[in-house]
């Protein structure tokens, strides 16, 4: 009972300081930012050049990568099962197995306990949210909300920017880190250029191994949770001398064009890291098995 308590207070906790979260890091990002433009472009190169130009050109980009996808997370609800969702008939296009069978093909059932209703495909309940989250990965307090199917996609390409972001901030910045740690000289630019700095590496180590898994979940064909289960179900298989095998891995191609694309075009590559508000492919709902794979390039 008091183990219980204890993790009820701590999700609302996490859900009242979700706002907090975001602002933080928002701060942090644009102190970053303001540091590099005040102390650090006029070290890369006079004003006027194209070195210069160049320097701002990337910044740029970064900057407005890293916002886009950020705000979108955070402003993007990952989805929530509709108010007169039931589940749909058993036909080829459904691709669900009986429909009284209280389990998915993956394992996790149909039916949310706490929401006392059916729940689709790939979809959990969060605590902190208090709802069922479409293809539901984690909850990320970073953006005050669960990471699911509407907006995965922002939240990977957020990881992704902000990684690079922090890589060109070490570049830049490194050399005269360097001098203001070695010589130490009393100047005003002496705290923030060495905060900044530290900050970027520090974010790079972090981000750069939570973009990693995430790239094998998305190369895989799973969302966290889903590793999870997937893991034991494995384990479950080899005892009885079975293979398991993911029943959402579509194959590499597919595995990415599912996350990285959009409705209208998902397998159009060109623009899988760029900025767009189009919608995720499918509906959240039902989703394409390894066992009836018909995609075409």
């Amino acid at each position: 009972f008091f183990l219980i308590q204890c993790m009820k207070c701590v999700d609302v906790s996490l859900r009242a300081a979700g706002p907090a979260f975001v602002v933080f890091a928002i701060t942090l990002i644009s102190g970053v930012i303001y540091t590099w433009f005040t102390y650090i472009i006029d070290k890369l190169a006079d004003p006027g050049t194209l070195v210069r130009s160049l320097h701002i050109l990337i910044a740029s980009t970064l900057i407005f990568n890293v916002f886009f996808n950020y705000l979108s997370t955070v402003l993007t609800s990952p989805g929530k099962t509709p108010d007169d969702y039931e589940h749909p008939a058993p036909d080829a296009e459904a691709r669900l197995q009986d429909p009284h069978d209280q389990y998915y093909a993956d394992g996790f059932g149909r039916f949310c306990k706490k929401c006392r209703r059916p729940k689709p495909q790939r979809t959990h309940h969060c605590s902190i949210c208090r709802s069922c989250v479409l293809k539901m990965d984690h909850h990320c307090p970073w953006v005050a909300q669960c990471v699911g199917y509407r907006n995965y996609r922002t939240f990977f390409l957020f990881m992704f920017w902000l990684w690079l972001g922090c890589l060109y901030v070490m570049a830049t910045m490194g050399p005269t880190f360097l001098k203001l740690v070695k010589h130490r000289p009393r100047s005003e630019e002496h705290t923030p250029i060495v905060f900044s700095c530290v900050l970027a590496l520090s974010v790079s180590i972090a981000v750069g191994c939570l973009l990693s898994w995430h790239i094998y979940l998305l190369c895989t064909g799973q969302t966290t949770i889903e590793w999870y289960n997937n893991r034991m179900r494995a384990a479950d298989a080899r005892k009885r001398g079975q293979v398991y095998h993911n029943p959402w891995d579509l194959g590499l191609v597919g595995n990415v064009a599912s996350v990285l694309g959009t409705r209208d075009a998902p397998y159009n590559w060109l623009w899988w890291i760029w900025p767009t508000r189009g919608l995720p492919p499918g509906d959240g709902l039902l989703y394409s098995m390894r066992r009836d794979l018909s995609y075409t390039m």
